[in-house]
Parts: C-alpha cells; structure tokens; sequence
C-alpha cells in the first residue's frame, strides 16, 4: 500500500516495538512510509530498528511528549493517508488494507476499525466493532459510550493537518480530543469491519493513563468546549445538548473522586444547564446518588463495585 503512513511515537520503547513495526509491515505498508519519532533517547531502541530496513527514524535528547512527536511525523508524511499507532500497540494483517478500502469507498476523512484489548497483567479482551454512526452521532458516543483507540483510526493526511494536528499541550486523553476535534470538522466518516489492533495496556509509570486529576480534567474541559461550541453553532445540533450534559456528569464524578469538590459541583452545573439533572451519568450511578446523596454516593460506588465482582 503506497497511500497509507504510520506515525510511531517511540518512548522506552526497545522491548516491544519491533513487534509494532512487523505487523505493519506485514500489511503491506511501505518500510519506508513508516516514521518512529524517538521521543527522547532514553533506551536501545535505536539498536533494534537498525535490524528493520527502510525505517524512517527522527530522535531528539530531550523528551517532549507523544503530540510533538506525531506532529512532527506528520510533517514528513506524503500519502494520501496516515495513522498513529503507539510503540507497544500492533495489527492484524488486514486491519490497514481494510480501512483503507472503506475510506476510499466512502470518500472518508476519518475511518474506524476493529480493536480488542489486552496486555501484561489482563486477559485478552473481546474483539470491538465500531458501530455505524453519523459523525455527529460519533462525537457524544465517544464521550459517552466508547471509543476507538488510535491504532485503528485512519486519517486522511490532509484533513488531520486541517484541524490542527495533535494538541502538544495535551498529557491525558490525547487521542480522544483530536478525535471529536476530528468528528466536529467532517461529515465523511467510513467504519470498517475487517481486521483489528490490538491496544496494548502495560504496567508502567510513564502511562498516559497515569496522569493526575489536573490534566485529566484540562483535557475535559477542552472536549467539553469544542462540543458545546459546535452544539450552538447549529441548531440541528440542540438534540445532543442532554447528552453532553451525561458527559459533564460523568467528569463530575471523576473529580468528586479526587477530592477536587468545586470543580465537580462546576461540572454538575454545566450538566444542568444543558438540561442533564440526574446526578448520574448511568443507572448505577443514578440509583446510588438518589439513594446517599451526589457526595457519599461517589465514596461508596468503588465499594460497591468490589463487593459485586
């Protein structure tokens, strides 16, 4: 496939990232259509592409976060078409010829495909289809419902250099506010159904999930305001109003659980106006916080859960 580019941000990334680079390779991708962006020199990486021929590699001493990175090798790209798959995610064979064929079927700018989760300390997860939505319904089932891990989103070059790129500011959720960034600015959107990634989650300190509450909530905040934005500029668009309202919920119960009480009573206060007044953002959450109250609600729901598994 000479129109399709893989952008592979690479951090402490010698143990797992040949596997990445083969299962490219093995779908047919062009060895030298794929760019590793060393995101700080910090490991033997290095040694380990020099034994895969055609590698683009671009390294820098100082380390500057996954967004930099993928910009920086979307810069380089020249296809019609580019994904992101992180160093310790991987492919099946038929994941990229498949997106690819849906996005030229569809005259796509965003396709979805096929994923499952696993990794070191978890069993393997289930394969996830992603269902057949508008674009417009996508953006309130990301934030609501699910999403598509990056390793199986394909971009069209031209349109992910239109919005802006990767928000280098960004340290959680990275991928999640490109893609409603994404969502809001198209209305050709492809699904695939065949193949899949494979989102590999690993015990690590220098996870992405790991980022404090702070972040966690600057990138909420920062999805909440591209969709509330985009909800006012069109009135077809009151519809999902409630529905960002859950979101808003949903953040609130997050920050309540980190201690960070005003800031989850300011996120209640954006899920009502919107016209979201449960205190929940799902049935459990819902029952819970008629029966104790918002507060002792979000202490007890954790609890809960344990007792239940």
């Amino acid at each position: 496939m000479e129109n399709v580019s893989v952008v592979i941000p690479s951090y402490k990334s010698e143990k797992l990232i040949s596997r990445t680079i083969l299962s490219i390779i093995n779908t047919g991708v062009l060895s030298n259509n794929i760019f590793v962006i060393e995101d700080g020199v910090f490991d033997n990486t290095v040694d380990v592409l020099k034994t895969l021929t055609g590698i683009n590699h671009i390294s820098y001493k100082k380390n500057k976060g996954a967004p930099y990175a993928r910009n920086l090798g979307l810069s380089k790209v020249k296809t019609k078409y580019v994904m992101f798959i992180d160093s310790d995610d991987f492919v099946s064979q038929s994941l990229i010829s498949g997106l690819v064929e849906s996005a030229e079927k569809d005259n796509a700018d965003i396709t979805f495909g096929p994923w499952r989760l696993d990794g070191d300390s978890i069993p393997q997860g289930k394969l996830r289809q992603p269902p057949n939505l508008t674009a417009d319904d996508w953006v309130l089932h990301w934030i609501n419902k699910e999403c598509v891990p990056t390793c199986s989103v394909l971009w069209k070059t031209e349109k992910v250099r239109e919005i802006g790129g990767w928000n280098e500011k960004l340290k959680k959720n990275q991928d999640g506010e490109i893609a409603v960034r994404g969502l809001i600015n198209t209305n050709n959107l492809s699904i695939s159904t065949q193949g899949y990634s494979t989102y590999w989650q690993h015990n690590s300190e220098i996870r992405v999930s790991n980022a404090n509450i702070k972040d966690r909530l600057y990138a909420s905040d920062l999805v909440y305001n591209h969709i509330f934005n985009w909800i006012n500029k069109y009135k077809k668009l009151s519809k999902y109003r409630a529905k960002l309202g859950r979101y808003c919920c949903k953040v609130a119960w997050h920050a309540q659980s980190e201690n960070e009480e005003s800031l989850s009573y300011i996120w209640l206060e954006r899920a009502n106006d919107l016209g979201y007044t449960s205190k929940g953002y799902n049935r459990k959450t819902t029952f819970i916080s008629n029966l104790f109250g918002f507060r002792y609600a979000v202490i007890i729901y954790p609890k809960i859960l344990m007792l239940l598994k």
